[in-house]
C-alpha cells in the first residue's frame, strides 16, 4: 500500500500519534514527513536551476504543486525567485535573458522538523546574494498543514537590486517573490484575500495579510493553499498575485509589485511567510484565526 493511500485510510487519531521527521536523499531532496504522511519535499540538487519545495501536499495526502511543466518549465513548485537581480534572471530558464542560478551550499541545521539551508545566488560566476533559508513543518490536522518559510538575503559584495521586470525587455513581472504553481485540476479555481476581496483579477496587486487560492483536486476532493505575510516583513501587508485559466494557476506573495528592493551591504533583507494547505473550503474566519495564531507565536502583531 502506498504511503499516501495508507494515510488516506488511516484510523481516527492517527495524526495525534506521529512526529515530524526529515529524510534526506543525499544531494537531491529532503522529505518532511509526519509519521508516514508526506508533507513536502525540499529540492536542492545542484543540477537544478534553483532550490524549491515540491511536491507540497494537502492534508489529505494529495499533491498541490507542479514542477517544470511544458507550458512553464520555470514553474518549480513553491519557489522564491526574481526575474531581475542586478540584470540576471533567477526566475526564467528558457526565455531570453542572462540566467542566474540559486545553488545549495550546505545545511546549517537539519532535524527537529526544521532545516536551515545556505544558498548562493550566482550570475555569470559572480555570487550576488548569500541566502539563509529556513523551512519548518508543523504538525498537521485533518484540515490544515503549515509550512514556515524564512529567507534572509545578504549581499556578497556590491549592492543588489531585486526588480519585478526583465533586464532585456520592457515587460513587467509583478508576480516575483514567493510563489506556487498549482496542479492542473485547480486551473479553474479562485482566490480570496484577508480584505474579503474575491476573484483572481480583483486580488491582483492588492495589499493583504494573506491570500488563498482554492479549487478542485483529483479524486473529487476540494482544497487549496494560502500564503501568510508576516507583520515584520518589509511593506507589510504585501501585494499578491493570483492567476487561474486554461493553462495554469498560480499564487504568489509579490512584495516588489510596486517598488523594487535594494539590498545594501550590512543590511540584509528578511522575508517570513507561512504557507497553509487545506482540504475542503477554508472559511475567511478560519484562515484569519490561523494567521493570528501564527503571528502570535512568531513575534508579530496581526494588525488590521
Amino acid at each position: 500500500m502506498s504511503t499516501r493511500r495508507a494515510f488516506l485510510l488511516a484510523p481516527v487519531g492517527f495524526l495525534q500519534r506521529q512526529a515530524v521527521r526529515l529524510l534526506d536523499a543525499k544531494g537531491e531532496s529532503v522529505s518532511f514527513l509526519y509519521g508516514d504522511q508526506p508533507l513536502f519535499d525540499y529540492r536542492y540538487s545542484p543540477a537544478r536551476p534553483k532550490t524549491y519545495v515540491h511536491p507540497l501536499y494537502a492534508p489529505n495526502g494529495l499533491p498541490l504543486t507542479l514542477d517544470g511543466t511544458a507550458d512553464h518549465i520555470h514553474h518549480r513548485g513553491l519557489m522564491l525567485a526574481w526575474t531581475n537581480v542586478n540584470g540576471y534572471d533567477f526566475w526564467g530558464e528558457t526565455d531570453p535573458g542572462v540566467k542566474g542560478r540559486i545553488v545549495h551550499q550546505s545545511f546549517e541545521k537539519f532535524g527537529e522538523a526544521e532545516l536551515v539551508a545556505i544558498n548562493h545566488w550566482i550570475g555569470a560566476g559572480e555570487t550576488l546574494l548569500l541566502e539563509r533559508r529556513s523551512l519548518q513543518a508543523r504538525a498537521p490536522t485533518r484540515e490544515f498543514l503549515r509550512l514556515e518559510w524564512e529567507s534572509e538575503l545578504r549581499t556578497a559584495g556590491r549592492p543588489v537590486k531585486l526588480q519585478a521586470d526583465h533586464a532585456d525587455r520592457p515587460v513587467k513581472a509583478e508576480y516575483n517573490g514567493l510563489g506556487m504553481r498549482f496542479v492542473y485540476s485547480m486551473n479553474r479555481g479562485s482566490a480570496l484575500n484577508s480584505n474579503g476581496t474575491a476573484g483572481t483579477a480583483k486580488v491582483n496587486g492588492e495589499r493583504a495579510r494573506w491570500c488563498a487560492f482554492h479549487g478542485p483536486l483529483e479524486v473529487g476532493s476540494f482544497g487549496g493553499a494560502a500564503i501568510f505575510d508576516h507583520p515584520n516583513n518589509p511593506r507589510h501587508p504585501t501585494p499578491f498575485y493570483a492567476a487561474a485559466g486554461k493553462t495554469f494557476s498560480y499564487l504568489s506573495a509579490a512584495p516588489t509589485w510596486h517598488e523594487s528592493f535594494r539590498i545594501e551591504a550590512g543590511a540584509p533583507l528578511r522575508l517570513r511567510y507561512a504557507v497553509i494547505t487545506f482540504t475542503g473550503e477554508a472559511s475567511p474566519e478560519m484562515l484569519e484565526r490561523l494567521y493570528r495564531d501564527w503571528t502570535a507565536t512568531r513575534g508579530g502583531k496581526a494588525g488590521n
